[in-house]
């Protein structure tokens, strides 16, 4: 109890392995007050590839088939994988995707495997050119340009998908 006492007056007791600093940090364990800690902006990780050079005949599955050997691909919420092909204003598919990977390093791998690879094996005509996602142009819109509210996801039924894809 007399050691209670002194620290609550303001002594500094020697005896404990951590030593308060001046922020509050503890040489223990290197922690700081949470309140004099700056905002840490989420940084959110790029798992996904653009593919141009597509041909204009090319299927979903195809895609899906060629790219799930670079890792396993990311699932909506009806168990269905992302790849989105883009279309033309008539409606044709224009040559050009998205795939969305669940992991960040099969990324970099579609990009060394199928960068300039032949969709069909065989087929020059095939060759697509595989790039990593830029989403910039999404935070830097234009005042003018129409701004698409996020999707309101349930976090549940997302977590869960989440959990049984790490699976």
């Amino acid at each position: 109890m007399a050691r209670e006492n002194k620290k609550r007056k303001g002594q500094v007791d020697y005896t404990s392995a951590t030593a308060p600093t001046e922020k509050g940090t503890t040489i223990k364990r290197g922690r700081t007050d949470k309140k004099d800690a700056p905002p840490t902006e989420r940084k959110s990780k790029n798992t996904a590839v653009y593919v141009t050079g597509l041909p204009s005949d090319a299927e979903h599955d195809e895609i899906v088939e060629r790219f799930s050997k670079c890792g396993l691909i990311e699932e909506d919420e009806h168990g269905e994988p992302k790849v989105k092909l883009y279309a033309k204003d008539d409606g044709t598919f224009s040559g050009e995707a998205l795939v969305v990977y669940f992991k960040e390093d099969s990324v970099s791998l579609a990009l060394s495997i199928l960068d300039e690879a032949e969709l069909r094996f065989g087929e020059p005509s095939t060759v697509m050119k595989v790039s990593k996602a830029d989403f910039a142009h999404k935070k830097n819109s234009e005042p003018g340009q129409e701004h698409k509210p996020r999707k309101v996801m349930d976090k549940k039924k997302t977590s869960r998908r989440i959990g049984k894809m790490q699976k």
